[in-house]
């Protein structure tokens, strides 16, 4: 259900407002509404949003030489909050050692490269065997220093005032020039008339060969400077969670101080507006009341024009498909919510599309490995308890439809593999009741039978839905009538499409015929009333014979239900094919290698069949949440809702305790 919202509206002196920020971020009830635009943080929020920055920086950077967490370790360390704080005082420590190990490693970077690009230059310049300070100008002697093109080296001889030197042959030489001070201009205005670029010798001492080695010696300084703060940088790795609890116990004080800005005051109080839940209003006012005595506390309805956010509250068993609907869209607020509906008809349609034993007991087994040692929150907590409860759906249509990873009793994989197929043959009671090798068409109308109950089901909830509201027209003429005629056209024409498939089910004319009355009538409705709205008679029933080819919609949403075998078969076709692979293995005729194929039988078996349950459940997770979407929440829902944002404890690493 949708939790009914309240508009809340607190004013309090300012000499308590530290304190009920804080139990009201205690007890996390109440989203702030902003009411002081333009307001920005003062400096206290300020100062913790820099530190908070500080530290996602230095966990950024130590966070690959931290010891790696196991796959099942806790997703959040357990800690109190005045606990976290003390590890405030160390991280501000270690992330100012954290800085001044990247700036020093950056400085080391940056005169690397400048090192580098100094020897690059000076390469070509190793023929010159006087040091670089002696090519200068003098009194009467003015040198050129510059690379030029091979092309024009046979026209720099052909200058009889320049003297040249060429320091090597290449498609740029290196070279030095030297004329008269009074040529020099007449120079200076030939060398624009060919490939010439200047260069300037970097101010080092010696020729080019000795400062190349000075630069060498250099780089090699600078790569053991760096490499001694690379380890420096890397043993922090071990602070990481000094860092992340500190990072976590700021990020609640920044939640609070934020939150100060979006409040509204007096010369001596304060306002806040906000939104809590109907059923929290009793404790958000005793979280109060606990800490002042003056105070007016108020709350209301909303009222037009105001978005409450959207909030819906589940029992515990429907409570994880809740993510399921999240990453669809939340309720407009005031609908209905999906949850509790959509539940029996994923974890059903879930189980079909995998419908093997073996797969169902990993995933369960799987999932409640990981909700017990992970302890995951959030979404990643949901989605891993939809799988649970997926995973023993799927162990039952397992067992309905015969399949054992991939093995069923009419198995031809060979080895172990067919013997248990026979075991499963003599039992006699796998597949407890269809198998849909043997009986796809069976199979195939089952999912379709499937779908027609999921459908009608959306109409049904969005009927009683509208009679909530007392909109018993929208019920009749727009739910109703589709049920009628979703249903009867089913039932009336099922005997001749279960003929047309091979497996006729025949059903009296008493059956049949109500049917099709039943389908005529929903037909009826809906041309006369879709349009209802409309005054003229020929619009209304344009618009329900427009309404009336809806028909074609819902077909090919029973249609799409085809996907349900589809993914069945394909899961148990590709289980059997791994388990023929496998076996391919243990046929040689010698004994040695008839022992080392069975192990590595065992091993390709693991993990083909892990790899199979992986991505066969990550395929029916999506189907059947479209299924949800597009099929059955089609009929009744009404989504963009607001996500609900209380002030509250919202860490990433640690989970406060009290």
């Amino acid at each position: 259900m949708i939790v009914p919202m309240k508009r809340l509206s607190l004013v309090a002196l300012k000499s308590d407002q530290e304190a009920i920020l804080n139990a009201l971020q205690d007890a996390g009830t109440v989203e702030i509404i902003k009411l002081a635009d333009g307001d920005a943080p003062d400096g206290e929020a300020e100062a913790v949003n820099a530190r908070i920055q500080r530290l996602a920086e230095s966990i950024s950077a130590v966070k690959p030489y931290a010891k790696k967490a196991g796959f099942l370790s806790p997703q959040k360390r357990e800690m109190t909050l005045s606990g976290m704080r003390q590890y405030v005082p160390k991280a501000e420590q270690t992330t100012g050692e954290i800085e001044e190990l990247l700036h020093e490693q950056t400085r080391l970077l940056s005169e690397r490269e400048k090192a580098e690009s100094t020897r690059a230059a000076l390469e070509p310049w190793t023929g010159l065997t006087v040091p670089m300070a002696s090519v200068k100008n003098t009194a009467r002697v003015h040198y050129f220093v510059g690379l030029c093109a091979s092309k024009d080296v046979q026209r720099i001889h052909e200058q009889g005032y320049l003297e040249a030197e060429f320091l090597r042959e290449s498609a740029t030489v290196p070279t030095i020039l030297a004329c008269r001070e009074e040529d020099a201009r007449v120079a200076q205005t030939f060398l624009k008339t060919i490939d010439w670029q200047d260069y300037v010798f970097p101010k080092l001492q010696g020729t080019p060969r000795e400062a190349i080695e000075k630069l060498n010696c250099q780089i090699k300084e600078i790569d053991e400077a760096y490499a001694d703060a690379q380890k420096k940088l890397e043993a922090h790795g071990e602070t990481i969670e000094t860092l992340q609890n500190a990072l976590d116990a700021e990020t609640i004080d920044a939640d609070r101080l934020n939150a100060k800005s979006d409040l509204a005051y007096t010369a001596s109080a304060f306002v806040l507006d906000g939104w809590v839940r109907e059923d929290e209003v009793e404790k958000t006012e005793k979280t109060i009341s606990g800490v002042t005595d003056a105070y007016s506390f108020e709350t209301r309805d909303p009222v037009e024009g105001e978005e409450p956010p959207s909030v819906v509250k589940n029992i515990k068993f429907v409570k994880p498909f809740e993510e399921v609907q999240t990453l669809y869209s939340r309720p407009a607020y005031g609908t209905i919510d999906g949850t509790p509906y959509m539940t029996p008809f994923y974890i059903l349609l879930f189980g079909l599309m995998l419908s093997d034993t073996g797969y169902g007991i990993l995933l369960m087994l799987g999932s409640w490995l990981y909700v017990k040692k992970k302890k995951p929150t959030g979404m990643s907590a949901g989605i891993a308890r939809v799988l649970f409860w997926g995973g023993l759906s799927t162990i039952v249509w397992g067992i309905l439809t015969g399949s054992f990873f991939g093995i069923t009793r009419t198995d031809t994989s060979g080895g172990v593999f067919t013997a248990i197929g026979q075991f499963f043959n003599r039992i006699g009671i796998f597949p407890a009741w269809i198998d849909p090798m043997q009986n796809s068409m069976a199979m195939l109308g089952l999912c379709f039978g499937l779908g027609i109950l999921h459908i009608t089901a959306g109409y049904i909830v969005g009927a009683i839905d509208r009679f909530g509201k007392g909109d018993w027209k929208g019920a009749i003429f727009d739910q109703i009538s589709w049920v009628l005629i979703t249903l009867g056209l089913v039932i009336g024409f099922l005997p001749a499409i279960t003929s047309m498939a091979g497996t006729p089910i025949n059903l009296p004319g008493a059956v049949t015929t109500p049917a099709l009355i039943a389908a005529a009538v929903g037909a009826a409705m809906v041309v006369l009333f879709k349009g209802r709205e409309k005054k003229n008679p020929i619009s209304r029933i344009t618009s329900g014979l427009g309404g009336l080819y809806d028909i074609t919609g819902v077909l090919s949403d029973i249609l799409s239900y085809a996907r349900l075998f589809a993914l069945g078969i394909a899961t148990g076709v590709i289980g059997q094919v791994f388990n023929m692979l496998s076996n391919m293995l243990t046929g040689s005729p010698n004994i040695v290698l008839r022992i080392v194929g069975a192990v590595m039988c065992i091993v390709l078996v693991i993990a083909l069949h892990t790899f199979n349950v992986a991505i066969n459940a990550l395929g029916a997770f999506v189907h059947c949440a479209r299924l949800q979407y597009v099929e059955f929440y089609g009929k009744f829902y009404e989504s963009g809702g607001k996500e609900f944002r209380p002030l509250s404890y919202n860490t990433k690493h640690v989970q406060v305790t009290k």
